[in-house]
């Protein structure tokens, strides 16, 4: 029975690599407390299982799903990496750069110490950081070696090795040395920490921003009653007074009066009124008594996301931007959320917009539609990928990857991996300021990376062969030993550095540090802990220059170690 699954196995090993997917992907599922192993640790683990057998795997698969990945990886990251490079965010790219570079100090630092071999090396990196992204770029590296197809192939099974046996401490140890190591040698409590940071971006004035943190859009009926502050008033003139709600419709007699700002309000209209949450305790003592009125509520709203685009915008704080946004245009239209690369970002006063990001707003029809075309463009609700100008700029990234140069004697290149992602960059940022070039819905960005990522891991597991048991024995130990060192230097050094060079809020550089290592887990356990969103804050710009350098540590660790 067993025979013949294996003979099935060797015959057809795509079905080997699906198998390999699918059963990594359930593992990664599982939960041991917080914390599960990902699906695509899980699918290596899952490959070098079934790559005991012995399988002839085509090795073009491996280069195939890594380039889906890193192309994802860059095209998301691409508006954020060429924003990013302002005198604004100086700070943060700097401690990116320090954490990538004292993360390839200490890789060569254990290189030097256990002679490894350059295989062993960038598993090490890869599996330590939990970054794969430079295991796809060194296994690129390494087929441009000069040394033979058995070569090759063991420097490919002892790197998914290395990255096997370092990966877990390096999810579980950045977890634990960002959520409770790290506040502990800054000696601060991460919840007083963050209503620190919140208050210096403005929450004790938060009636300034656009929107109240935490809250939602609400409609309700008021009768206007004499002796409340709405009766007599013109519409304009109570919500001046009160600027938690608009008024949307009134009826009258019967009769419905559509929105006019000089319209006076008498005893016993109905009102249809937009409101956020917190204030409607308030609405019956402004107004009058609620009442159950369809009619009186049933006005055109509308929800949309506005990607902001405008130079008159970016790089402003929420309360400039809410200054700015003066005028009828601005009434009945409320912020839901905004977001930066699917992170909600705090909704304060002095939160720094930065183009890209999201801004979600409901209300009004007329005053959604007039702030969307000041703010920057809307984005559409389409679901349809340009395949075209993506499948070429994969192209183009690949044959980027084989140019090479000199530094010195060594010779240097990015790598299909290194020039896909340089491409996939610039086709990012570009969708983002030309929306009409190079559509890819959030969602197929995450099926490209999260399938290509995966699907890569389980054939590089099953790439290993039988040869990884052997390996392990000799030298899981040492690989062990040079993981822990790796996952826990490069933040200890980062850590210090940006608290007392850079002078970087502890919340702010908390997020920092996790987005350095392009590990959310960290991240949201310290929001978990902290009760707060300020972390995200240091978290993009720093996941997306890391995604950069920690990519091209691949050919580099390749070049010095082979």
């Amino acid at each position: 029975m067993f025979e013949f699954i294996f003979d099935v196995l060797r015959a057809t090993p795509e079905i080997a690599v699906f198998l390999a997917i699918s059963l990594g992907v359930l593992i990664g599922r599982l939960h041991l407390g917080s914390f599960h192993l990902g699906s695509v640790a899980g699918a290596l683990l899952m490959g070098l299982l079934i790559g005991q057998i012995g399988l002839e795997v085509p090795h073009v698969l491996k280069s195939v799903f890594f380039v889906l990945f890193i192309y994802a990886i860059g095209f998301k990251s691409g508006p954020e990496f060429f924003g990013s490079l302002n005198r604004g965010t100086l700070k943060l790219v700097v401690l990116s750069v320090v954490l990538c570079a004292t993360a390839l100090g200490s890789i060569l630092l254990m290189f030097w110490i256990y002679r490894f071999d350059a295989g062993f090396t960038a598993g090490l990196g890869a599996g330590a950081l939990t970054d794969t992204a430079i295991m796809g770029t060194a296994s690129s590296a390494i087929s441009h070696l000069d040394i033979s197809s058995a070569a090759k192939a063991e420097l490919n099974s002892h790197m998914a090795i290395a990255y096997a046996i370092t990966y877990l401490f390096g999810t579980i140890g950045l977890i634990v040395f960002v959520g409770s190591v790290a506040p502990k040698l800054l000696g601060i409590d991460v919840r007083s920490s963050a209503r620190e940071l919140e208050l210096e971006l403005g929450i004790a004035k938060a009636e300034d921003a656009i929107t109240v943190p935490y809250t939602r859009i609400v409609v309700r009926a008021h009768r206007v009653q004499d002796g409340h502050s709405a009766a007599g008033q013109t519409i304009a003139a109570v919500e001046a007074l009160h600027p938690a709600f608009s008024v949307e419709r009134v009826v009258r007699d019967g009769q419905v009066l559509e929105r006019d700002t000089a319209l006076v309000l008498l005893d016993g209209d109905i009102l249809g009124v937009y409101a956020l949450r917190e204030a409607v305790g308030e609405l019956a003592g402004w107004i009058g008594a609620e009442v159950d009125h369809p009619e009186s509520m049933s006005f055109p709203t509308r929800e949309a996301e506005i990607v902001l685009t405008s130079k008159e915008f970016v790089g402003h704080t929420i309360h400039q931007i809410k200054s700015q946004l003066v005028g009828v245009e601005r009434m009945g239209c409320f912020v839901r959320s905004i977001t930066r690369q699917g992170l909600d970002l705090p909704l304060l006063p002095d939160t720094v917009l930065r183009r890209g990001d999201v801004i979600s707003l409901a209300g009004r029809t007329v005053s959604v539609e007039g702030l969307a075309a000041r703010l920057g463009r809307t984005r559409k609700k389409n679901y349809r990928t340009d395949i075209a100008v993506h499948a070429m700029g994969m192209a183009l990234g690949s044959l980027l990857g084989l140019v090479s140069t000199h530094v010195g004697m060594i010779p240097v290149e990015l790598g299909i991996g290194g020039g896909v992602l340089v491409v996939a960059l610039v086709i990012g940022w570009l969708n983002s300021r030309h929306p009409e070039l190079g559509a890819m819905p959030p969602a197929a960005q995450w099926a490209f990376s999260e399938f290509g990522l995966t699907a890569f891991g389980a054939v590089v597991g099953l790439l290993a062969g039988p040869a990884a048991i052997t390996a392990m024995a000799e030298h899981g130990v040492a690989i062990l030993v040079s993981g822990v060192v790796v996952t826990l230097l490069p933040p200890l050094v980062t850590l210090y550095f940006g608290r007392y060079i850079l002078r970087l809020h502890p919340m702010i550089l908390l997020g920092a540090l996790a987005g350095a290592q392009t590990e959310a887990a960290s991240m949201n356990k310290i929001i978990d802990q902290s009760g707060s969103n300020t972390p995200v804050i240091g978290f993009t710009v720093c996941y997306a220059i890391s995604n950069v350098l920690l990519a091209v540590c691949g050919p580099v660790i390749i070049a010095l170690t082979a």
